[in-house]
């Protein structure tokens, strides 16, 4: 062999004579080691990054080390962003490749051979990796093919080779974090476990190839995992396919995962969610063994099993969701604890899940909820035959009869007791909902919208001419006015209360004209059962008012405008056989009002204001789909426009210098007025609803009330308002008290 090879530093490095030792002397661009060049050292580190940077490495030689240690040690501060390994990287007893504290890897893609040949392969020890692409080998005669240690952190894992040990673990992560591994090659043990999460983190696994361990865990837990994703095989040889002691948040199976000897899944930690379309098998003992908790399990493939039982459960299982059945050829046996719930997957009428029960008396929970799954398609008077074996009356806690909708259909179920501990799921004949459905949204639905379109009416006529409320008109020495108040508002039959706090303010100016702002806030809605209202956002408005003279008298002109909008939540009340239904929407409105009136004085404490007003009004409620049943119906978008003119008058009567007594009379008409219809859709052949047949086009309104100087520039106000609304015949009325100050 020849001397040791010259110490790397420089922009590109090509290693092209076997040498026995690579050192570096600073950084490297590109390094590349030749393909039939050798770097061989009995000792630590045949190849040595140190505290220097490489940026490319290629390796198409053989570095090896043939003295325990490290074939390629990277255990300084230095970095390598990308190692390209086509050749070989060994050393005959301790570590392939070996990475150490702040010695960072970016990329690590490998073609060729990462092995060592009594500990480990590669050994990421307490620095990061954010990329290990593996289609060669990663290998080790005795302990671990691949290990992450020591707080170590790797991103991703792509392996579509081979990760291997010859005793030990394939791939193992004790005490540190990988974020991703997907798997289409081979991760194995010849003995102990393929993969090895030891109290570390990994988020996720997707496995499409094989995880195996010849004799005890294909992959084994116990410490923190995200989601496996499985579709290819995760096997053991003699003790448990997949065992946890940890918690995993996620399983989902549609390959196999299986023992030769005990269990083909073991739990004795947390599993939050467990799914199989695939196979979970052993072969002299339990499919299934737990001990720990599983939240919820849904089953539509096979637990298979040569020994007795599929299931044995010493712990939890909140939800068990089956469909393994075939008619009797195949139901699930479950021992020990109940799960709380039971539901039967129906797919057809020879595909739907049974499950015999047997050796849980004196367990932890004897008692069963039972229900059918919504992914279940059942068949009208039909039915399903020992869906339960091996409960009492006494042991099925509730869940004997039930419903489900779809479509138009409505099947009633019953869990019916046909001999002894068997149970059969029985379906009544087909119940058509239409009908019924189409009652609950003319009663309930209607009045709903009806409600909410009422409400609203509260914006559009807050500006409008009978409405003294929301002006400021009481200006102290710099033309500021300022107002606070509360207002209540009731409408009747059903009976609607809403609280609300009013903020307006007011500048003069000049003697003849003035700008108002208003900002109303809902404190609280009291709506009726079924319907409810809350703020989305404030009712805003502001106007403009030009008078003849100072004194008010002659005529005014007053443009203003307002806005809102707010949440509404509609329940559709169940109708017979129909489901009841919940949405959520949003109601808004915009208002712009243009009024002339003129003020003359007809004694010396009376001033009357003729007036005539327009209004151009829009409420419109945006389409929403009920949530929470089985047939949710949607509802179309609905607009409400209006033109309405109102002719009145005001009237202002000071009583004594502190006292004033006010109060309006008119009578609105919409000149103009369309809404649509409401359009159902969801279940075939609903119809649509008119909510124009309640509408009054003509409605009086009235107000009175009084102003009172507490102070020259203080004063009190208080308005009281009744009037007619436009839908169904209901009425409004309003009570608003108000403190201003002229600033």
């Amino acid at each position: 062999m020849a001397a040791d090879c010259t110490d790397a530093s420089g922009t590109t490095v090509t290693i092209s004579t076997s040498c026995t030792e690579l050192n570096f002397s600073g950084d490297v661009t590109n390094l590349t080691i030749n393909l039939g060049v050798t770097i061989d050292k009995a000792g630590k580190g045949a190849v040595s990054i140190g505290n220097n940077t490489v940026t490319n490495f290629t390796n198409n030689g053989t570095i090896e080390t043939t003295s325990s240690h490290y074939g390629l040690r990277h255990t300084g501060s230095g970095e390598i962003t990308t190692l390209i390994n086509n050749g070989s990287i060994t050393s005959d007893e301790r570590y392939g490749l070996s990475t150490g504290s702040s010695s960072n890897i970016t990329t690590i893609t490998n073609a060729g051979t990462i092995a060592a040949g009594t500990h480990t392969g590669l050994r990421n020890r307490a620095a990061t990796i954010e990329t290990i692409t593996n289609s060669g080998t990663i290998s080790a005669t005795h302990h671990d093919g691949l290990n992450n240690s020591n707080n170590g952190t790797i991103g991703t894992i792509t392996n579509s080779g081979t990760i291997s040990a010859g005793t030990d673990r394939g791939l193992r992560n004790i005490s540190s974090t990988i974020e991703t591994i997907t798997n289409s090659g081979t991760i194995s043990a010849g003995d102990d476990y393929g993969l090895n999460n030891d109290n570390g983190t990994i988020e996720t696994i997707t496995n499409s190839g094989t995880i195996s361990a010849v004799d005890e865990y294909g992959l084994h837990n116990n410490g923190t995992i995200g989601t496996i994703t499985n579709s290819g095989t995760i096997s053991a040889g003699d003790e448990e396919g997949l065992r946890n002691t940890g918690t995993i948040q996620t399983i989902v199976n549609s390959g196999t995962i299986t023992a030769t000897n005990r269990y083909g899944l073991y739990n004795s930690g947390t599993i939050t969610t467990l799914s199989n379309s695939g196979t979970i098998s052993a072969g002299s003992n339990f499919a299934i063994a737990n001990t720990g908790s599983i939240g919820t399990f849904t089953n539509t493939g096979s637990l298979t099993h040569t020994g007795a039982t599929a299931i044995s459960n010493q712990g939890s299982i909140a939800i068990f969701n089956n469909s393994q059945g075939k008619a009797g050829s195949n139901p699930v046996t479950f021992i020990k604890s109940l799960p709380v719930n039971y539901n039967v997957i129906v797919n057809t009428t020879n595909d739907y899940g049974q499950i015999e029960f047997s050796s849980f008396a004196g367990e932890t929970n004897t008692l069963l909820n039972f229900g059918i799954h919504s992914s279940s398609t059942l068949t009208a008077s039909t039915t399903y035959s020992s869906v339960i074996i091996g409960l009492s009356s006494s042991e099925i806690a509730s869940g004997t009869s039930g419903t489900i909708v779809s479509g138009s259909s409505r099947l009633n179920w019953t869990l019916s007791n046909s001999a002894g501990s068997v149970w059969d799921l029985v379906v009544a004949a087909n119940q058509d909902i239409t009908a019924d459905t189409n009652t609950s949204v003319t009663t309930s639905v209607k009045p709903n919208v009806v409600l909410g379109i009422n409400n609203l009416t509260s914006v559009t006529e807050v500006n409008f001419a009978n409405m003294n409320t929301y002006d400021c008109d009481f200006f102290g020495e710099n033309n500021i006015c300022f107002s606070l108040g509360e207002r209540y508002t009731s409408i009747n039959t059903p009976k609607t209360d809403v609280n609300s706090s009013v903020m307006v303010t007011g500048y003069k100016l000049s003697d003849t004209l003035r700008v108002a702002g208003f900002y109303h806030s809902n404190l609280s809605h009291k709506t009726p059962i079924g319907f409810s209202l809350s703020d989305k956002t404030p009712l805003t408005g502001g106007l403009l008012v030009w008078n003849q003279n100072p004194n008010h008298l002659g005529y005014q002109l007053k443009l203003a405008n307002a806005q809102q909008q707010k949440y509404a939540t509609f329940t559709r009340e169940i109708v017979g056989n129909s489901e009841e239904g919940k949405g959520q929407t949003v109601i808004g409105a915009k208002s712009y009002v243009a009024e002339l009136q003129y003020g003359y004085q007809i004694s010396d404490n009376t001033v009357l204001r003729p007036y005539l007003a327009a209004r151009s009004a829009v409420i419109k409620q945006d389409a929403y789909t009920e949530t929470g049943n089985s047939s949710p119906l949607s509802f179309n978008q609905i607009q409400d426009k209006s033109t309405t003119v109102l002719l009145g008058f005001k009237f202002n009567s000071n009583r004594n210098k502190k006292l004033s007594l006010k109060g309006s009379g008119g009578i609105e008409h919409d000149i103009k007025h369309s809404v649509d219809k409401l359009e159902p859709t969801g279940i075939s052949a609903l119809t649509t609803v008119s909510l124009a047949d309640s509408f009054k086009k003509t409605r009086p309104v009235v107000s009175l009330g009084f102003d009172y100087a507490l102070k020259p520039n203080h004063r009190l106000s208080g308005i009281l308002q009744y009037q007619e609304l436009p839908y169904q015949s209901k009425t409004e009325t309003n009570a608003y008290l108000n403190y201003t100050i002229a600033l």
